[in-house]
């Protein structure tokens, strides 16, 4: 789940702030949540935070984990679900840890692209220092791009029309620029488009068969060290210029 995603779910969790869970079944890891309060949920990155009076869970929902709110149980066992008078928060298919005030400090925000905090100077001179790097791979470091998910930096390239498999020293110096700007802009775009259920409408190469711009035949295959799945045009993003 790509950090907008998780903003967008720190929204859908403020009802339940102070709000007693009359039951919780958590992992045997997890100090019991029955009967406590939810204070507040933050995000970091790919990181949602639900943050009690003196517990703090780190939720990450890996490839393929959500989240429901009052919705029928899915098919599948929750990892966790707390109950409440009315509603049932349901988690699945995601790592849930118990970290401490001194983690929740530690987090840096001026990576995190969808803080107020983040800084545009500091991620351009991140990826420059990695100019052995390909861009598929570079756009998906978390140190840099916090909660930048695999939709996100398809959708990045084709904007910035570059090709997944071009490495960061060999993009110009206004390309590298471009790359960092969409990032930001693109994450802010995915939150608003995700919040009117618009997203997959706005998609640009994600999933599509041809090139929106040219016509030609989309491709999709793993890219870069990481082999995570680039979609992206041969002739609109040019391996070499």
């Amino acid at each position: 789940m790509e950090g907008p995603s998780l903003v967008i779910a720190t929204e859908e969790l403020r009802p339940f702030y102070n709000k007693k869970i009359l039951h919780a079944d958590v992992p045997a890891s997890i100090r019991s949540l029955t009967g406590k309060k939810l204070v507040r949920a933050e995000s970091w990155g790919k990181h949602l935070l639900l943050i009690f009076s003196n517990q703090i869970l780190r939720i990450h929902f890996l490839m393929f984990g959500s989240y429901r709110i009052s919705n029928p149980r899915e098919n599948r066992i929750p990892k966790m679900e707390l109950k409440y008078k009315s509603d049932t928060l349901y988690f699945y298919s995601c790592a849930i840890k118990e970290i401490s005030e001194e983690d929740l400090r530690l987090y840096d925000h001026s990576t995190d692209l969808m803080s107020d905090e983040w800084d545009h100077t500091k991620a351009i001179k991140a990826i420059r220092k990695k100019e052995k790097t390909f861009v598929c791979d570079v756009l998906m470091d978390q140190e840099i791009f916090s909660g930048l998910g695999n939709i996100m930096k398809n959708e990045i390239q084709f904007r910035c029309k570059v090709h997944p498999e071009r490495k960061v020293g060999e993009l110009s110096s206004k390309e590298q620029i471009q790359l960092v700007r969409q990032a930001k802009q693109y994450s802010h775009d995915f939150y608003e488009w995700k919040k009117i259920n618009q997203l997959k409408r706005h998609w640009l190469i994600m999933r599509k068969k041809t090139c929106p711009v040219c016509g030609r035949k989309v491709i999709k295959r793993p890219t870069g060290k990481l082999k995570r799945l680039s979609h992206y045009c041969n002739f609109c993003q040019k391996k070499k210029e």
